[in-house]
Parts: C-alpha cells; structure tokens; sequence
C-alpha cells in the first residue's frame, strides 16, 4: 500500500502558490474563482481558505515566491551600491536586460510577467502590489544617482521630472519584453537580443541626459551580463 505523505504547511502553501500562478495569469484577478483556485491546487476551497484566506493574501504570496529568485537577489545587490553615474547604468541595464532577456535559472521572472501583462489587461492590482512593495527603495536609489552623476559633472541638465525617468525606463523595456513575447516575435529587430539591450541602453541613458563620455568609461554590457548571469 502506498504511504501518504503528509505535506507540511508551508510546503502546502508554496505548492498551492506554483499551482494557482498559470490560473491567475490566464483569467487575471476578477476572472478567477476561488474554485477555480482550488481546482488547479488538487485541494478543496475550504482548504484553500484555511491557507489564503482571500485572493488578495494569494496574490501576496505569489509576489514573495517571485521575490525570492535571482532576479531580487540582483535587486537587492543593485540597491547596496552607493549612488553614481555607474550605478546609474548598472540600473537601467538591469531594467532593460530583466526584460529583453530574462535571468538564467529563475523560472518566476517569465511567471511573474506573465502575472504582470494580464495584470495590466485587468484590473493592475498586482502591478500596484508589486509597486508598493519594490518600487519606492528604486525610485529612491535611481534619483540618487541622478543627483550624484549631475554633481560629478556626467549629465546634462535636461528638464525631465526624476521620478519620470525612472517609469520610462520601464517602460521602454518592458515595451520590449511584450514585443518579443509572441512565439514570432511582433516586431523583428534584426538584431540579437544582446545587441538589443545594448542599443536600448544607450537609448535610456542619452535620454536620461548621461553624457556620452560617462556612458563610454561605465557601460560594459558584457561584464554585466556576466555579474547577472
């Protein structure tokens, strides 16, 4: 007869997290039932209640899963520097590459923008979650190194709004990533992905206002996909 293995409860909870992350990308939050919920995890809604009393707390735990791969361990690393035009593009390479190219050996970041599209095609409280959770320590960090790299005399004065430029570097790769989602990509940029994330690079830091000096002496994309990899 063949033993029943009993499940402890935060494996259950992590199990019932990796289960319920393709339903809530395919149907976004209001779409998804909680019996839909309980459906994909193999288990009965009023366990799934007894663990996650609501979809919010799901929605929670499903950032905190995400939270723990490579990708956040670069985040966290990328915060840690002290604020200079390097870092600055260390920021927005992070950022773009993220995107373009994911991170080798985390299986939530293509989860995770999954969650993030259908997200925005919904009712955007997941992206709201994942900005009150992760955006605000970026934000802070990013309109350091502004200050630092005009100080040091490696910026142009350009009249853009800091806490802008920090959502349309985002969004130039995130713009990307949904570009290149399709199985065909929707745009063909004739270029590898590497090149890519080279030339959006250097897109984001000229209109970011960051010499071209500086950009020469800082960004080596090579080196840093190697940091990130």
């Amino acid at each position: 007869m063949k033993k029943t293995v009993r499940l402890s409860a935060a494996e259950r909870r992590r199990d019932i997290v990796d289960a319920v992350r393709d339903v809530f990308a395919d149907k976004g939050f209001d779409g998804t039932t909680t019996r839909d919920l309980a459906k994909s995890a193999g288990v009965s809604e009023a366990l799934l209640y007894r663990y996650f009393p609501s979809k919010e707390s799901l929605y929670a735990a499903m950032l905190d899963a995400c939270a723990k791969g490579p990708s956040f361990v670069e985040y966290k690393r990328i915060l840690a520097l002290e604020p200079s035009a390097s870092t600055l593009v260390i920021m927005v390479h992070f950022v773009i590459s993220g995107y373009v190219q994911g991170r080798q050996g985390d299986p939530h970041r293509a989860a995770f923008n999954a969650l993030v599209v259908r997200s925005l095609l919904d009712d955007g409280e997941f992206v709201r979650l994942t900005h009150r959770k992760y955006a605000s320590a970026w934000i802070q960090k990013f309109h350091a190194c502004l200050n630092e790299a005009a100080r040091a005399g490696d910026m142009k004065f350009l009249p853009l709004r800091p806490h802008l430029c920090v959502w349309f570097v985002q969004h130039v790769a995130f713009s990307l990533m949904l570009h290149l989602r399709p199985k065909v990509p929707a745009i063909n940029y004739k270029v590898s992905k590497e090149e890519l994330v080279e030339q959006a690079t250097w897109f984001a830091l000229r209109g970011l206002g960051l010499k071209e000096t500086a950009i020469q002496s800082f960004y080596n994309p090579k080196a840093l996909s190697l940091l990130a990899g």
